[in-house]
């Protein structure tokens, strides 16, 4: 913010004394609205508190092969494409549900990649609470929530951010009004906030069909 500050021209005398009475006003307001901005600023830092999660590092054989049948990933693709998984208890239940976001080259393209929340089940089942395309990680998970479900942020393909509320009738779906350009000052769990190209350099991921050995070396 840039603040200006008017100096008056004066003449001597009288002149010369209003002039220095008006500079130590326009110093004095100044000033307070500096402070006033600052307290501002440390005000909006107060109010909005993030925790940063990377994903799972367990591998997770039941959500892959959920995967690899949901996308129809070919078995060609499954050594090369990557998932990344959290849980997450999304109503307050007690149980957590899994936001998983799956990375090869049926689930992803120029704009993103594709994301599942997940309500896990018996015999490796899981519930699709919501799907979604185009998204890049990291996740945001917000304290705010509609019909008691944590609303969910994503950044998408369009260089912004927008979210997923809960409906009853259909799950998680996106929110097209809720779009904004700047990441939403929120308090909440920021999820799969993994390095993803860092991940790739060190060989640090989960492929939905395990690697050779060699490969992970």
């Amino acid at each position: 913010m840039v603040f200006f500050l008017t100096v008056l021209a004066g003449t001597a005398g009288c002149g010369q004394k209003n002039t220095a009475n008006t500079m130590e006003q326009t110093d004095t307001q100044t000033e307070k609205t500096l402070e006033e901005h600052f307290f501002s600023a440390e005000q909006d830092e107060q109010n909005y508190n993030v925790m940063e999660e990377y994903s799972e590092d367990e591998e997770y054989p039941d959500l892959a092969a959920f995967l690899t049948e949901y996308y129809q990933i070919p078995e060609e693709e499954c050594k090369e494409t990557r998932y990344y998984y959290n849980y997450t208890d999304l109503n307050e239940d007690g149980t957590d549900e899994i936001v998983a976001v799956t990375i090869g080259d049926t689930t992803s393209d120029n704009r993103g990649d594709a994301a599942l929340i997940l309500r896990p089940g018996e015999n490796g089942q899981f519930e699709v609470l919501g799907a979604f395309s185009q998204i890049h990680t990291p996740v945001m998970i917000s304290e705010d929530m509609e019909n008691d479900w944590h609303t969910i942020i994503f950044r998408g393909q369009e260089s912004g951010f927008i979210s997923a509320v809960y409906r009853e009738e259909t799950g998680y779906e996106l929110d097209e009004e809720s779009f904004v350009r700047e990441e939403p000052k929120v308090s909440g769990d920021r999820i799969l906030s993994d390095n993803l190209i860092n991940d790739m350099d060190t060989d640090n991921y989960l492929t939905i069909a395990p690697r050779d050995t060699e490969s992970q070396n």
